[in-house]
């Protein structure tokens, strides 16, 4: 009886942990995920040219813990997953909005620049991308971490409809509960 309590608990222990507790990875890129990188300097190598970027805000980069990667290029939004290895990241293709910003804005030089990914490096709290392909360097600032939204619940953990079948099907299994329909 108490080696069923045990693997029973172990169960009910293991799906509350899968189900209420959010993915963080452990790897060395933890540090940069989660945050509101705002680009905020653009170095080309071709031509030769150093800029800072007006309105950094309107450029946000937030890199997901479950490998998406969602971006604000002034007037648009974008979405895309990304890889990393070491200090390589790699974007797939990242799908956005089109609208016409205006022609002074950056938005599809933003979107471009980060798609071709490079090799990265948090330096004096800024993300600084050294891109593939020698298309030059962009610099991020920390504009914090993401916001975060408790359920509509108030905070208490929402469990979906199939989880609380399981869960009080294994609560009545380690209690000794047998649960019969009733014969009519």
């Amino acid at each position: 009886m108490c080696r069923r309590r045990f693997v029973v608990h172990l169960i009910v222990g293991s799906l509350l942990a899968g189900l209420l507790v959010t993915t963080v990875w452990a790897d060395n890129h933890g540090a940069i995920v989660g945050i509101r990188w705002q680009w905020t300097q653009l170095t080309e190598t071709e031509p030769a040219s150093q800029s800072v970027i007006p309105d950094p805000e309107n450029y946000v980069m937030v890199l997901n813990a479950d490998g998406s990667a969602n971006f604000t290029a002034d007037c648009n939004q974008g979405r895309s997953t990304y890889t990393v290895e070491g200090n390589t990241i790699s974007f797939d293709i990242i799908g956005s909005t089109k609208a016409f910003c205006g022609e002074d804005s950056l938005d599809q030089t933003f979107l471009t620049k980060v798609g071709t990914g490079g090799t990265w490096r948090v330096e004096n709290e800024q993300l600084v991308l050294e891109l593939n392909e020698n298309a030059g360097t962009m610099v991020f600032a920390n504009g914090g971490p993401v916001p975060t939204t408790l359920p509509a619940t108030g905070g208490a953990a929402v469990l979906a409809p199939w989880a609380r079948t399981v869960l009080v099907g294994l609560v009545a299994l380690g209690t000794g509960v047998v649960l019969r329909r009733r014969r009519q």
